[in-house]
């Protein structure tokens, strides 16, 4: 197995996030398609309303604009504005499923709205489910989160889809660090006898999807499933409606309170912080989808679209960065075994996961993650 290491963390920054509520922004900006169709300005949008394949809107109100937005990727995109009405009309869905153990294949797949989600599942055979339970970036909290508040909601649905495909097998895997989490499922998988927990050491990357199968000797014909994920599947086949609202962690060391926000897709990250976050947090570094894996951003145009998974908003620390010493560390640490340093030293395009490991590890603090994105030239 590829070897992973653990990391060297802030313990001080809190992950025992409290659950706050954003569901009122004054407008919400959703990314447009790159074959966008005209809208009339004038039509009155209803909450649900699918705009264009796959783009369903969290509000109801009016068009209002196109607008520049800054997703968590980084990438500057059009996105449409609409101005909520918060009168809440809802466009016409199907009723709320009483039961989901007995649907057959044909109607569970016809209950998607994210069709990207729906390809997963487009297999004449999958033996082995496999939830990954662990959050990603040491920082973040949202699948920890969403396992303690919907422990049994996501049992329920992973029975069922052990009931769609006959002879097949589901773990959940979870660090065996994390006793609180493994508590809640302790008092619910006992009514469960096809599901398992698995247990994993606390190591960077573990939870990922190409070093966990690894870790628990997975064959083909397996979905990999974030409890996140697990819970959107459940809104679509159980309650028939497509995902309107997200969850976004906020933490680090500029908070005294770190929080889980429920929000709206497509609302501001800066009207999210103007009530939740620090006074000053303009003044903090704030990073998108934790330290590790993401990136510090301007958060003036940023919104919230359901890859962003939280925001770390820490003290601005001066780093110093020296001239690379050779030591060969970032090479060594690298988990697909790629060398970080044919990009820092020749701007070569270098096959990279993003995980930040590189610059975490390098004692000369060169920022090479960005040079491996493409960002940097020596």
């Amino acid at each position: 197995m590829t070897k992973l290491i653990p990391l060297d963390i802030d313990r001080s920054v809190s992950l025992m996030a409290k659950r706050e509520i954003f569901l009122d922004p004054d407008f919400v900006y959703l990314p447009l398609p790159k074959q966008k169709q005209k809208m009339k300005k004038e039509i009155h949008i209803k909450k649900g309303m699918e705009l264009f394949p796959g783009m369903y809107s969290p509000v109801s109100g009016n068009l209002i604009n196109v607008e520049k937005c800054l997703l968590a990727s980084g990438e500057e995109v059009p996105c449409l504005v609409i101005a909520n009405d918060f009168q809440e009309k809802n466009e016409k869905l199907p009723a709320m499923r009483k039961r989901i153990s007995h649907l057959s294949k044909e109607t569970f797949l016809d209950s998607f709205y994210d069709e990207r989600l729906k390809q997963r599942f487009l297999k004449d055979t999958i033996t082995t489910f496999v939830v990954s339970g662990i959050d990603d970036d040491p920082y973040l909290c949202n699948e920890m989160f969403i396992q303690k508040q919907y422990t049994k909601l996501l049992l329920e649905m992973l029975d069922a889809l052990l009931n769609l495909y006959p002879g097949s097998k589901a773990m959940i895997a979870l660090k065996n660090t994390n006793s609180e989490l493994i508590l809640h499922y302790n008092n619910f998988i006992g009514m469960f006898h096809h599901i398992e927990l698995r247990f994993v050491e606390d190591l960077y990357l573990i939870g990922r999807e190409e070093f966990l199968i690894q870790k628990l000797h997975v064959k083909d014909n397996y979905v990999y499933l974030k409890p996140h994920e697990l819970y959107a599947l459940y809104l679509q086949v159980k309650k028939r409606k497509p995902i309107l609202e997200t969850y976004v962690s906020i933490t680090g060391d500029a908070l005294l309170t770190p929080c889980i926000v429920e929000t709206k897709l497509g609302t501001k990250v800066k009207d999210i912080l103007t009530r939740f976050g620090p006074k000053d947090f303009f003044n903090y570094s704030i990073y998108t989808n934790g330290i590790m894996q993401g990136r510090e951003v301007s958060i003036e145009n940023l919104v919230v679209t359901s890859n962003c998974l939280g925001l770390v908003i820490m003290k601005k620390q001066p780093t110093k960065i020296h001239s690379c010493i050779k030591c060969g560390k970032c090479i060594q640490v690298c988990p697909i075994r790629s060398n970080p340093l044919l990009a820092y030293k020749r701007g070569k395009r270098v096959r990279c996961i993003h995980c930040g490991l590189c610059s975490y590890i390098c004692p000369s603090s060169i920022p090479l993650e960005q040079y491996l994105r493409g960002e940097k030239n020596e």
